[in-house]
């Protein structure tokens, strides 16, 4: 008769703590991306106190002429923007951002935001961008991101450029953010439209269903998009914008 195999105690104790050990790091690991995840939602939410609610960036005043009057026209709107605007410049100055407050760049961050301003084509837009970007700095400063603190009120501060920054700090990576970014700016857009269409609330969600389905593909464009590259011309919104400054009556900030 063949002798019987003794499993050795300790090799067989070795070996469920190594397993435990490594179920422990997956945990840890998954615990860690959920925490990031949580934190890009904080920094897109809605709730976020920085006053986007206000503003319409354009939306109002094309309601008022015309050029948004349902689902369709508004889709195709936000759709345009973020084709022709976010893809070319919001979100590849976003990754500019992003990689500038990962080196610890302060300055070339800053440069970033002036180049931004400089690209809205209105003032309005330019000063939505500087006030949102102050704004978003404020509350990063209350939540321990420290290096925030000197945009509070800067002339050059920059929404992108603040967001960038929360992303960096929270450990959220530039592909994933940009995401957030996208996201936020959407959810904000058609919740100025609903109360300027009017649309309803189910409408509404139709119409922020239709733009999330396009921001894979603005995401990648903007990864791909030269440095030189950089940069949009979308004449309906300056004109719009322009237009907003004067008209008779608004329900948004300009």
């Amino acid at each position: 008769m063949a002798p019987l195999r003794m499993t050795r105690p300790h090799t067989t104790m070795r070996t469920r703590m190594t397993a435990t050990s490594s179920r422990l790091v997956h945990f840890d690991e998954l615990a860690s991306d959920s925490v990031r995840l949580l934190r890009l939602l904080q920094l897109s939410s809605s709730l976020c106190p920085i006053g986007a609610f206000a503003y319409s960036q354009g939306i109002e005043s094309a309601v008022e002429h015309g050029w948004i009057n349902d689902e369709a026209s508004l889709v195709a709107w936000l759709c345009g923007l973020g084709q022709h605007n976010l893809a070319c410049l919001d979100l590849p100055l976003l990754r500019l951002a992003h990689a500038a407050w990962d080196r610890a760049d302060e300055a070339g961050a800053m440069l970033i935001g002036e180049r931004l301003l400089a690209n809205r084509e209105a003032r309005e837009l330019r000063e939505q961008e500087q006030q949102l970007g102050s704004a978003f700095a404020s509350v990063l400063t209350n939540l321990g991101v420290t290096r925030a603190q000197p945009l509070c009120g800067h002339p050059h501060a920059s929404y992108v450029v603040a967001y960038a920054l929360g992303a960096v700090h929270f450990g959220v990576a530039v592909q994933t953010a940009a995401f957030g970014y996208a996201f936020a700016w959407s959810e904000q857009q058609t919740s100025a439209a609903a109360r300027l269409v009017p649309l309803g609330h189910m409408a509404t969600q139709r119409v922020l269903s239709d733009v999330l389905s396009c921001i894979p593909a603005w995401v990648a464009s903007a990864a791909l998009l030269p440095e030189d590259d950089i940069g949009s011309s979308t004449p309906a919104l300056a004109i719009g914008a322009a237009w907003h400054e004067t008209q008779y009556t608004r329900l948004f900030r300009s």
